[in-house]
């Protein structure tokens, strides 16, 4: 009885993480429209924008590194159980891959916690620094995403757990998230800009993932 009600509610669960992973960073985008810093900013300017808007800031951080984080830990949990369920090793890689990007997300949003609060113009070098640090392990995060999209169409191979499209959108997800996430590991503003094709995709496609562990086997 317990294991036979456990599947279903962590599908729901899983597709509920998906949207509002997306949701998530739809809203955390618009808080911080215009208000946070970039890469490639100066120590200088970095500083200035957290200390001119934190509200704007902490809004956006707490979404896209907070929410967000959670809903990724959600859906590589999800994973996770379909992997056991199914017995698929490539599916077990994606779940924890996901778990990962989730745990990275978190790092990213002490820093933040940190860096805005703390930030003073007249010694910008400190809140400059942890942006910077924030900006590599997002770069990190997105290289354990990209493994999560590879894993997790690998895993179709074996299974059903994606449909056609939702494995193409996979893989062309791969290929950009790790460009960007060179580029955000390296401070590269020549890659950093892929990001405007990797982020919609992702949030499209972390959105199909959840859908498809509540309705797949």
């Amino acid at each position: 009885m317990t294991t036979a009600a456990k599947g279903p509610v962590t599908g729901v669960t899983a597709s509920a993480a998906g949207y509002t992973h997306a949701a998530a960073w739809i809203l955390g985008l618009a808080a911080g429209w215009g208000a946070t810093p970039e890469v490639g900013d100066t120590h200088a300017g970095i500083t200035t924008a957290y200390a001119d808007r934190p509200v704007q800031s902490l809004a956006q951080a707490l979404l896209v590194h907070g929410v967000a984080a959670v809903c990724l830990v959600v859906v590589g949990s999800g994973l996770l159980d379909w992997a056991r369920r199914t017995r698929n090793d490539a599916a077990r890689l994606a779940g924890w891959a996901g778990r990962a990007a989730g745990a990275l997300a978190s790092l990213q949003l002490v820093l933040e916690l940190i860096a805005v609060p703390g930030a003073d113009p007249a010694s910008p070098g400190r809140s400059g620094a942890l942006f910077e640090m924030v900006q590599r392990v997002d770069g990190v995060k997105m290289l354990a995403l990209a493994a999560l999209a590879v894993a997790a169409c690998g895993a179709c191979r074996h299974g059903t757990l994606l449909r056609r499209w939702e494995v193409v959108a996979g893989w062309v997800l791969a290929a950009t998230i790790t460009a960007s996430g060179i580029g955000y590991l390296l401070l590269s503003t020549a890659l950093t800009p892929t990001a405007l094709i990797s982020l919609p995709l992702l949030l499209i496609w972390i959105a199909a993932l959840g859908a498809a562990l509540r309705h797949r086997p």
